[in-house]
């Protein structure tokens, strides 16, 4: 960078960054150096947003939905920057990024000039002598522009194996810095050792840091009165309160899908239509079993499936029950008995011993955690005061084959992704470090694990959580699984259409928005078609006073000539705009339609109009200029348009 050319402005604003820099460091923070290093902040100042567009066909759910959750097809730091609205409002960036494997990680040379450059480049092989700096090149501005789009007391949670690890650890104390690091956290990937030449590495890390740890909580959301109420005693449980929950579970046990006796009836159950699992290991669920009075057995059915859990001495004839057997009615005499005596085992045939195998979940455990100094617990959270380094072990958080599994579950096998995240490790972050109506950030999206999470999450603990996916992945075919496999794996989880077999739908939504080739300048905005122009206001709005918060519910196209969306107060959005060609005035006569528009559709009085000029005035009307206005909210300054000044291109 020849520094003698840029203006004086620009020379300020370079020095300020770099002050800020070394504060965020800290007096005796470190700074990595390696080849090709060259200063977060100069990067991003080259990185310039970008035009938009909203793929109606590929936006799921109902329109408030669509409004609060994005699924982006586009290059991370591009869009990240592009999504202005949200810089200092997101509560936790939760990603996967690439672990310099030597086969999902590529680097673009072309970025060490300009880091506006679409193309992914070609994969960093094992024998790459740069790999290393390659990576940390292509990480630095990236965490950066992380740290940027948190708000205040906003955490970032990011993976990472051994590969890259210490590199990543120190990346993250020079940016975040080392007082603002919350946890290294130590997860079992998987639980079966692999043949290795020396130690058999089982475990991944999850680095989770603070922008502010004064500011930072790390806690969970208190329960509320509604959520207590749900948990009764009707057994008289010496542990107290409690709620059914289900049995059966999407999680992979090594014992496989079996079948279990009922107690009562002798009925023979599978875990939720034969396509799971149970939530339990099989001991587990034996010791519960027998706890009604009849000694259990594994046997096999000849079912197909792994053998069943039946009372000892039962008859079967053909896989099925037999009809009078006196070991069963014995087996029933001492079920019901039980039932009168109260408290229950952990595992019950419904109040009277006549349904299938439920759970009883206890408001006792939920409140304390079952494990303690991991802070999980299977449907609740106990608020912990230390994190520190701590292990979290496959049955806390899962492990990378349950997350294939879940994968495969929703939108069926040849995905092609071999190391995929479970969804309770995911929940779990979410849970502890983001609030429950809080806006969670995925740069590195892949799979769709973190949408995944998000909407499942806040079906299971009432919240109303929000997500940002970004994601530029290409197949070997050249397929941008950004819409392929991200963006149909959180449609499937909110349609219940999954791949193993139709689910209950979740309620829950997104627009997709693919990132354009085309960098936003006054020229590009008064070039916009209106429909173009649309996808620009409604990705691009924000309120000072709301920030993030602020969304715009798009109205059905062609349904009023001005009227586009309405925001949650219930104003309406206008755009005076047919075409770049078109005259685009706020006069008297626009107004007055308006104003009709506004009534017909039963709206509040104050009026958020969009146009090149505005020659008329009057009451409740809040006027946005073409292109200035609309670039603002982009970040976008027309008068500095450091962007667009050639000269000064490389600042």
């Amino acid at each position: 960078m020849d520094y003698e050319q840029l203006p004086r402005a620009a020379l300020i604003q370079l020095l300020r960054q770099h002050d800020e820099a070394r504060a965020n460091v800290g007096k005796d923070g470190i700074i990595m150096s390696y080849t090709g290093r060259t200063a977060p902040w100069q990067i991003i100042r080259q990185v310039k947003p970008k035009l938009s567009r909203i793929i109606k066909k590929s936006s799921v759910g109902a329109e408030r939905y669509q409004a609060a959750n994005e699924i982006w097809d586009g290059e991370n730091l591009s869009t990240m920057v592009t999504l202005y609205k949200y810089r200092g409002q997101i509560d936790l960036v939760l990603t996967d990024p690439p672990y310099n494997t030597g086969e999902d990680f590529r680097y673009n040379d072309k970025w060490d000039k300009d880091p506006n450059d679409p193309d992914l480049g070609d994969l960093v092989a094992k024998d790459d002598g740069s790999r290393h700096s390659k990576w940390l090149k292509f990480m630095t501005p990236r965490i950066w522009m992380m740290r940027e789009m948190l708000r205040p007391g906003g955490v970032c949670a990011i993976c990472i194996d051994h590969r890259e690890l210490y590199r990543l650890g120190m990346l993250m104390d020079e940016i975040f810095g080392e007082s603002n690091r919350l946890a290294i956290i130590n997860w079992q990937k998987s639980y079966a050792p692999r043949s290795q030449k020396h130690v058999s590495t089982a475990t991944e890390y999850v680095l989770v840091y603070a922008k502010d740890s004064d500011r930072a909580q790390t806690r969970l959301l208190s329960r509320t009165e509604e959520m207590d109420a749900r948990y009764k005693n009707p057994d008289n449980d010496k542990d107290g309160v409690w709620k059914s929950s289900d049995a059966s579970a999407a999680e992979v046990r090594e014992t496989g899908t079996y079948a279990i006796q009922s107690p009562f009836t002798g009925a023979i159950y599978y875990p939720r239509d034969k396509r799971g699992h149970w939530a339990n290991d099989a001991p587990v669920m034996k010791n519960w079993l027998e706890g009604w009075g009849s000694a259990y057995v594994r046997r096999d059915l000849k079912d197909g499936f792994a053998k069943a859990m039946v009372l000892k001495g039962s008859k079967f004839v053909d896989g099925e029950p037999v009809v009078g057997d006196k070991l069963v009615e014995q087996a029933r005499e001492k079920a019901r008995q039980r039932l009168e005596e109260g408290c229950w085992p952990t595992l019950y045939f419904g109040l009277k011993g006549e349904t299938g195998p439920q759970l009883k979940s206890r408001l006792q455990e939920v409140r304390k955690g079952k494990v303690p100094m991991t802070y999980w617990a299977d449907d609740d959270y106990i608020t912990p005061m230390q994190i520190g380094s701590q292990s979290w072990d496959h049955e806390e958080s899962g492990h990378s084959q349950t997350g294939i599994n879940e994968l495969d579950a929703v939108v069926g096998r040849g995905h092609e992704f071999t190391t995929v995240k479970p969804l309770k490790l995911f929940k779990k972050i979410t849970q502890i470090w983001c609030r429950s109506d809080g806006v969670v950030l995925d740069p590195f999206a892949g799979s769709g694990t973190t949408g995944h999470a998000i909407v499942e999450l806040n079906k299971e603990t009432e919240a109303s959580r929000k997500f940002i996916l970004i994601e530029q992945g290409n197949t070997e075919k050249g397929d941008r699984y950004a819409k392929s496999l991200t963006a149909e794996r959180v449609r499937r989880v909110i349609t219940g259409d999954w791949a193993a077999g139709k689910r209950t739908p979740i309620p829950g939504g997104f627009r997709f928005i693919e990132l354009r080739r085309e960098h936003v300048d006054a020229t590009a905005v008064n070039a916009l078609a209106r429909e173009e122009m649309l996808d620009l206001l409604l990705t691009s709005y924000w309120n000072k006073t709301e920030k993030a918060k602020s969304y715009l519910q798009r109205l059905p196209a062609g349904s009023h000539r001005h009227l586009f969306a309405t925001n949650p107060k219930n104003e309406g959005f206008f755009l005076i705009w047919e075409s770049p060609e078109s005259d685009s005035v706020l006069d008297r006569n626009a107004f007055k339609e308006i104003v009709g528009e506004a009534r017909a559709a039963g709206l509040a009085q104050r009026y958020h109009i969009y146009a090149a000029i505005a020659p008329y005035t009057g009451p409740g009307i809040e006027f946005y200029q073409i292109p200035d206005r609309v670039l603002e909210h982009i970040g976008f300054n027309p008068r500095a348009d450091a962007y667009n000044n050639p000269e000064h291109a490389d600042v």
